[in-house]
């Protein structure tokens, strides 16, 4: 099932209309590890392979696409099948038998396998970033759910280099999904992710920051909310958290002294 019609009754100002609305599709997608069942995730339809492979390598499963033997969809893309390269099943094979939990599209934690990711050193500071750039991207994002009839029921996450290019455009109905999506799409690309700038229509919490961190962006800015926990994170990994990114006003937490403020 993708995105479906359904037939709703819309009242405006006292009259009541019958009309057909495009509903974002929503539905429960499972990945299985070496024939394990790793996780069943509530996603979007769109971008299946990109979810599972930036799935897989935020949980640290595969570093690489050259770390899956083979990836299967069963008929309908309702679920993965990926064995992994012989070098590397040994080394996962005891942590798959631990994880078969439901993770919604929904706020709050437990869309993370573990542990938060942590890098093992924070992400370098320099070189600054011009902040007029980031308003730039802004618009492109906002373009983006503009052009999108869904806008108010997905999120949108775009990953820029720093010199602005538009790398990748992703949507889900959940938006830690949105970032699993972008690192897949890059390692699918080969293309890594390291300095590169994120935005998102999502509020940043400590696992968005988390996986930000994974992926290596020292900027990562939102059109909402930015939570405590993901601001004392970024302060400690070295990472530009930005909030209330609109206009040309912005919420800088950490570390501005990359953007040169």
């Amino acid at each position: 099932m993708s995105d479906f019609e359904y037939p709703v009754s819309v009242w405006r100002q006292g009259e009541v209309t019958s009309q057909t609305y495009i509903l974002p599709g929503e539905e429960e997608f499972c990945i299985y590890v070496n024939g394990q069942s790793l996780v069943r995730l509530m996603a979007s339809p769109p971008d299946r392979e990109a979810l599972v492979v930036g799935f897989l390598a935020y949980a640290g499963i595969i570093d690489a696409l050259s770390d899956i033997a083979k990836l299967h969809f069963s008929a309908g893309e309702t679920c993965a099948d990926v064995w992994l390269t012989a070098d590397k099943a040994p080394d996962v094979e005891p942590r798959l038998a631990a994880h078969n939990a439901l993770l919604t599209s929904g706020c709050g934690r437990g869309v993370v396998l573990g542990d938060l990711y942590a890098p093992p050193t924070p992400l370098p500071v320099l070189p600054v970033f011009p902040p007029a750039r980031l308003f730039e991207m802004a618009q492109v994002l906002q373009d983006a759910t503009a052009r999108n009839p869904h806008s108010h029921g997905v999120h949108t996450s775009i990953l820029f280099a720093p010199a602005s290019e538009t790398i990748a455009i992703m949507t889900d109905v959940g938006r830690h999904n949105t970032l699993d999506k972008l690192l897949g799409f890059c390692l699918m690309a080969g293309r890594s992710t390291e300095g590169d700038v994120l935005l998102t229509t999502g509020r940043l919490s400590s696992e968005m920051v988390s996986k930000a961190a994974r992926m290596r962006v020292p900027i990562v800015a939102t059109l909402r909310a930015v939570t405590s926990k993901a601001v004392r994170l970024a302060a400690t990994w070295g990472i530009t958290t930005i909030g209330y990114l609109r206009g040309q006003q912005m919420v800088v937490h950490t570390h501005p002294e990359r953007l040169g403020i």
